[in-house]
């Protein structure tokens, strides 16, 4: 009705002033549902973006036709042995010890669902677990929520795994067990604060930047940034699945917020042959990389602060790899020495062969010169001897 009235006096004189009036409050009403939108959001999140949806109505009629086909799907099953005796890599050089600390366990993705890929990992788990509910210390979970693409969580990832096979065990994005989003008992939360602070996962890798956020047991929990935030926390130790997916998309945002990261190498796993590949990239960009005795030991021991110690004698592969680089070293540097004796003695002869091109080149600008200048004084001097020959010369 406003807007019928508004464009009834728009004739009037003050027409433009009208007009004016009227697309404001078609803004307004149009902006109503955005407004709204952005209230429902808890703190610290963002709306998902609109592009997360594109192409679902394709991808859902791919879906239905191919469900339980694995013809042109963007998966292979293969076997993933072990790939290198050792590898050349770079670690962080800091200690647990180093600081006064807060850490937080984020166990990522430990599920039903997994546990063919993750049940050589749960003993170090429980571990570390039982370590830090000793030592009073919050652990955060999460799961990956994702059932179909028909689930209502259609996202640029249902793009990337593509709709073909979804409903096979190659899809690595859906759930396919009844219960596979449920943490695994051994070492799921105990207590209802515990409960609150698992996570379901359905759009991010990253458990850091899941939006909109959604936990088991709401309870106007934000992300997890903010809980850590609230408690203080200034260290993460990661543990779970996968290596190359989850964990190393947390491990650098988590990098990247100013955590002290800490991956726990016997207690992270992956579906794929990628596994060694993320441990390293982690080691060498942004997180610690320790066994998770040593984090236990280091939480029984009350977390102590302790001045840097000198560097231990390394074992094993790590050993065999600096004798590498010091032989290597030590190989250069004899290098270089004989590279500069090389030099010294080219530049010496370089200075000779200079000394010995000029002297040679004095010699024939010497001779050259002498013809010139001979004839030059033969023709000034020509007269003279000629005056002189006929003066001196016997009368007949």
């Amino acid at each position: 009705s406003h807007l019928a009235q508004g464009l009834q006096g728009c004739g009037t004189d003050d027409s433009f002033a009208c007009c004016f009036s009227i697309f404001g409050a078609m803004a307004l009403w149009w902006s109503l549902p955005l407004l709204f939108a952005e209230a429902t959001l808890g703190p610290g999140m963002n709306p998902l973006p609109k592009i997360a949806k594109d192409g679902e109505q394709h991808f859902s009629q791919m879906a239905a036709a191919n469900e339980n086909s694995v013809v042109d799907m963007s998966a292979i099953g293969q076997r993933n042995p072990l790939q290198f005796e050792f590898l050349t890599d770079f670690w962080c050089a800091y200690e647990l010890s180093d600081r006064k600390r807060t850490m937080a366990l984020l166990v990522d993705d430990m599920q039903v669902e997994y546990h063919d890929y993750v049940q050589g990992i749960v003993p170090p788990i429980m571990q570390l677990v039982e370590g830090f509910r000793k030592a009073k210390l919050p652990i955060f979970w999460s799961t990956w929520w994702r059932w179909g693409p028909d689930d209502g969580f259609f996202n640029s990832m249902d793009r990337f795994y593509g709709p073909i096979g979804w409903n096979t065990s190659l899809n690595a994005l859906y759930n396919h067990k009844p219960n596979g989003g449920d943490v695994l008992p051994e070492v799921a939360p105990k207590t209802p604060e515990e409960r609150k602070r698992v996570m379901h996962k359905s759009y991010s890798l990253d458990m850091f930047d899941e939006s909109p956020m959604e936990w088991l047991v709401p309870d106007g929990q934000g992300t997890l940034h903010t809980e850590l935030q609230k408690l203080g926390v200034d260290t993460v130790v990661q543990v779970g699945a996968w290596t190359d997916d989850c964990i190393i998309s947390t491990a650098f945002h988590a990098f990247s917020l100013q955590y002290d990261v800490v991956l726990i190498e016997d207690g992270v796993s992956t579906a794929s042959k990628n596994h060694f590949n993320a441990i390293q990239v982690m080691r060498g960009a942004a997180a610690k990389v320790v066994f998770a005795r040593e984090v236990v030991q280091y939480l029984n021991d009350g977390q102590p602060v302790k001045q840097p110690a000198p560097k231990t004698k390394l074992a094993g592969s790590r050993q065999r790899l600096a004798l590498i680089e010091e032989r290597s070293s030590e190989s250069s540097d004899l290098h270089k020495a004989k590279k500069g004796h090389e030099q010294s003695a080219q530049l010496s002869a370089v200075e000779s062969a200079g000394q010995q091109r000029f002297a040679d080149q004095l010699v024939l600008v010497l001779i050259a010169s002498i013809g010139p200048a001979s004839f030059a004084a033969g023709w000034v001097l020509r007269g003279s001897f000629h005056q002189f020959a006929i003066r001196d010369a016997p009368l007949l």
